[in-house]
């Protein structure tokens, strides 16, 4: 069970979701009474997101009745940030920089976590999700799915997957059967990239809206979210849309395709990443 600390950018969250912290103070107490369902309707993606920490910090249980002592110190919280005479927080002008790495070498916070940046993005996409990186595997998508489903079958998000051709058989029948497994999910384009080889898509990006997005070393890979040591950036709405045309540019070049080029061989260090991440 986390903290009553842990209960503070939820109790923020739920500012953001009705427009001031003391609304938030008697939204909180009303999840108390009545659980998820005293979360307003049609807030979009902040909505959703409220729903989903309120499980994730164990206030509501998964189908969304109140857990009495928790919703009770989500109360304590929200109605002493109401009460605080401290701005809210404004954000950094930095970009910020997310990392990775395996739990036995060191420990990364909650807020520099690449894996939560990664996710995050997707879960607040409501116009369009552009994703891509150069190896994939299983593992990957069982992460990705929690967040990237919803996007799909819920609120019908328009997806575009860049991907290389994999050099492997076996991963190639891996790639294949997640990327058709999603297409029959919601609105999936697939982007294969058909560079002159050895010219590969080495960049691993996700980009929400055109605005919102991550981009960095760790593939979206089991392995490149949490096992290897990896650092990304949180992008800027300018960044994100310049990197959308980016490869709307490259498209236009003639450098991805709809279908799968056949595969092609890469340089032995590239192979063995392809099997990690």
């Amino acid at each position: 069970m986390t903290g009553i600390v842990d209960l503070v950018p939820l109790a923020e969250l739920l500012a953001a979701t009705v427009g001031s912290r003391g609304g938030a103070a008697h939204l909180a107490a009303q999840v108390l009474d009545s659980g998820a369902r005293a979360l307003p309707r049609d807030t979009g993606d902040i909505g959703y997101t409220a729903r989903q920490e309120l499980v994730r910090t164990g206030v509501v249980t998964v189908d969304g009745r109140p857990v009495p002592h928790r919703a009770a110190e989500l109360v304590i919280v929200c109605e002493v940030l109401a009460a605080s005479t401290l701005p809210a927080s404004e954000p950094s002008n930095e970009q910020r920089l997310v990392l990775s790495a395996p739990p036995e070498s060191v420990s990364v916070g909650d807020a520099e976590r690449l894996d939560s940046l990664v996710l995050d993005v997707i879960r607040r996409a409501t116009g369009t999700l552009h994703l891509g990186g150069a190896f994939w595997n299983h593992g990957g998508f069982e992460r990705l799915d929690e967040v990237l489903l919803p996007a799909l079958e819920v609120r019908g998000i328009p997806t575009v997957i860049y991907t290389n051709s994999p050099v492997e058989a076996r991963h190639e029948a891996t790639l294949s059967r997640h990327l058709d497994r999603l297409t029959r999910k919601g609105p999936v384009t697939l982007r294969w990239f058909t560079g002159p080889p050895p010219t590969m898509l080495h960049a691993k990006f996700v980009i929400a809206d055109r605005r919102i997005g991550y981009l960095g070393t760790a593939n979206l890979t089991s392995w490149g979210l949490r096992g290897h040591i990896e650092a990304g950036v949180e992008l800027t709405a300018g960044q994100a849309e310049r990197f959308v045309r980016f490869l709307g540019e490259l498209e236009a070049a003639g450098h991805f395709t709809a279908t799968p080029p056949a595969r092609r061989t890469v340089q032995t260090t590239d192979v063995r990443h392809s099997t990690n991440g």
